[in-house]
């Protein structure tokens, strides 16, 4: 009988009970399955990852939960509703109009938050670049764009969270939450966003604040340098 295979444990256990366990499990037959299951096992699976028209719809649409679906079906009735405004309008029209534009306004926010919790990167970015223009008035989304800028694992997301909380910089609450992150990550790319974000919108104090930093080193070096050159020589 020829040799059998032998096979390193899967990993190393103090335990030796279990250590017998597997060698005692590499005695068992290790057979090469059937082409034709093999090919059954891959139907299965390619089968199993196929997308479906409903997660299919839902990447379109750029819903994520069960909520979007809520807020997709509400804009349906509010589109039926403006339809019939529109058919059948008399006395009152405008102020019913301007109810039903704040309505979809609402929708719309609801959808942009949705997007900005997406399991999918690029829905979070298309749902950042969507909460660009309510970043100044909407204390919501300026939290929810904070967490995209701070705590999202895709780069490009947190610097588009950072450009578009930018313009809103010289804000008290917005500044410090931005150049305390700026003291804390690591990342060179967001530590330059950030740091540009400051130069074009930033208060006189958030200039000096920056200069600081970049001359105690704690910038990466390519960011240090970019703060040179905008602002000149970092002796203090």
């Amino acid at each position: 009988m020829p040799d059998k295979k032998r096979y390193d444990l899967p990993f190393d256990s103090e335990d030796a009970s279990e250590r017998a366990l597997w060698h005692a499990l590499e005695d068992l037959p290790r057979e090469e399955p059937l082409p034709q299951m093999r090919r059954d096992f891959y139907r299965q699976l390619e089968a199993a990852s196929a997308a479906t028209p409903l997660s299919r719809l839902r990447s379109w649409m750029g819903i994520s939960s069960n909520g979007g679906w809520v807020t997709a079906a509400v804009c349906v009735v509010v589109g039926f509703a403006i339809g019939q405004t529109w058919t059948f309008g008399g006395a009152g029209e405008t102020g019913r109009l301007e109810i039903l534009e704040q309505n979809i306004a609402m929708l719309n926010r609801e959808l942009i938050l949705d997007r900005l919790e997406d399991a999918s990167p690029s829905q979070r970015l298309r749902g950042v670049v969507d909460a660009a223009y309510l970043a100044r008035d909407d204390d919501e989304v300026v939290r929810a764009l904070m967490m995209r800028a701070s705590e999202d694992r895709v780069a490009s997301v947190r610097t588009a969270a950072i450009d578009a909380l930018g313009p809103s910089i010289a804000t008290t609450t917005i500044g410090d939450e931005l150049l305390r992150l700026l003291e804390q990550v690591e990342s060179p790319h967001v530590q330059l966003s950030l740091v540009d974000v400051v130069l074009r919108n930033g208060t006189e104090e958030q200039l000096t604040q920056v200069q600081a930093l970049a001359s105690a080193g704690r910038l990466h070096p390519d960011v240090t340098r970019r703060v040179r050159n905008a602002l000149g020589d970092l002796s203090i």
